[in-house]
């Protein structure tokens, strides 16, 4: 009895210790180190992040529209000014020069046009003042003409009078058809001598319009209230025409402009929602309104329209992240994301009891938040979804 009581507690204290060793070696990890998620059935959005920058909705660029000298500047940037505020002044002494020349000029042109008016009006009423002395001419010749015929049919005028009355009065008339004829080449002669002369005049005043209008933008004012957020730096400079010499930006709305590599440009097209996040406890919705075509060193660009322009919160130049909305589907199961799928993972571990499971999973679309799970983990499930990469050839992890 003693040596069988030996051996059997020998092979207990050997058992005893291989198992007590299995279960050491066995990894295991507390549950307060790990982020649990619940599988749930509901809907999810796929989702692209991209890094934006909130910037006005609306921005005025003030260019320079003659070539003048800077004298002063009225408002520097982050002046907030009002609409018709002087931002600043230009040296316009060139440009009132032209603008008096041109003056002058239109002047010259109606003085010109008066006069050639006059003259043709003249030359009109002059050869119809013949053509009237003409018509009386004639008709007193056709008298002739016909009291000659009667004294010649009655042998009181000699055959060759009556020719000659007949022939002058076919000659008068001859001389109002010409006369007429010239009266209508003078009208439209004069028609179309008056109206280059309009022309030239027009072109004379709309030039002076111009330069006076110029002369006017030159006095630089805000079309609207905002803020200046750049002005020529230096007092004396010059400034060409066309020169960009402020801006002045509205800031009581805003947009976002945001970036994104060019792995995304297929899948990106105005009209998208996107999701703009502040921080973690605003959001704000909007919607893609213009796409740039160029890509510049991998990455390109995007404007995001806000729902809420003037949201309390937005400021310029405010970095934000953009969440654009590329695919949607619903009643299907889906998990908080953490980092599932982030780094290509076929598989997820599941709470069973008191250990992980390493279950095989396939995930679908993947949003900022949540991930899509299309094969491998039934609703209700308690997925980790923190960092396991530690244990991805391990198939059982004990939970203490």
């Amino acid at each position: 009895m003693r040596r069988v009581i030996t051996v059997v507690i020998a092979l207990a204290a050997v058992a005893f210790f291989f198992a007590a060793t299995v279960a050491w070696l066995r990894p295991s990890l507390r549950r307060n180190d790990l982020v649990f998620a619940r599988v749930e059935r509901g809907s999810i959005e796929a989702t692209v992040q991209a890094n934006g920058t909130v910037v006005p909705l609306v921005e005025q660029v003030v260019s320079s529209p003659v070539e003048a000298r800077v004298l002063r500047i009225v408002h520097r940037a982050g002046d907030r000014v009002h609409a018709g505020d002087e931002l600043l002044q230009l040296d316009t002494a060139a440009a009132s020069l032209d603008a008096a020349r041109l003056t002058e000029r239109v002047a010259q042109k109606e003085s010109e046009d008066t006069q050639l008016r006059l003259r043709l009006e003249d030359s009109v009423a002059n050869t119809a003042a013949q053509l009237e002395q003409k018509r009386l001419d004639a008709q007193i010749l056709q008298y002739t003409a016909q009291q000659k015929g009667k004294l010649g049919a009655e042998g009181l005028a000699t055959q060759q009078e009556v020719l000659a009355a007949q022939a002058a009065a076919k000659k008068s008339d001859i001389e109002i058809r010409q006369l007429e004829e010239a009266l209508v080449r003078a009208r439209r002669s004069a028609a179309a001598q008056l109206s280059a002369s309009s022309t030239d005049l027009g072109i004379a005043r709309r030039e002076r319009d111009e330069s006076r209008r110029q002369l006017d933008l030159a006095m630089l004012r805000a079309d609207r209230d905002g803020v200046v957020t750049w002005v020529v730096p230096d007092e004396g400079a010059t400034v060409r025409r066309g020169d960009l010499v402020a801006r002045i930006a509205d800031l009581s709305a805003f947009k976002v402009v945001a970036t994104i590599s060019d792995i995304h440009a297929s899948e990106l097209a105005p009209g998208m929602r996107a999701r703009v996040k502040l921080d973690e406890a605003n959001v704000i919705g909007g919607a893609v309104s213009s796409v740039d075509p160029r890509i510049e060193n991998g990455a390109m660009t995007f404007t995001v329209a806000l729902d809420r322009a003037s949201h309390p919160m937005l400021r310029n130049n405010l970095r934000v992240d953009v969440f654009t909305v590329t695919g949607h589907r619903a009643g299907v199961l889906s998990a908080q994301r953490g980092v599932l799928g982030r780094r290509g993972e076929d598989y997820a571990f599941v709470v069973r009891g008191d250990e992980l499971v390493r279950v095989p999973a396939q995930f679908g679309l993947a949003g900022d938040d949540r991930i899509q799970i299309v094969s491998g983990l039934r609703e209700g499930d308690l997925v980790v979804v923190s960092d396991m990469s530690d244990y991805k050839d391990v198939a059982r992890v004990r939970l203490k």
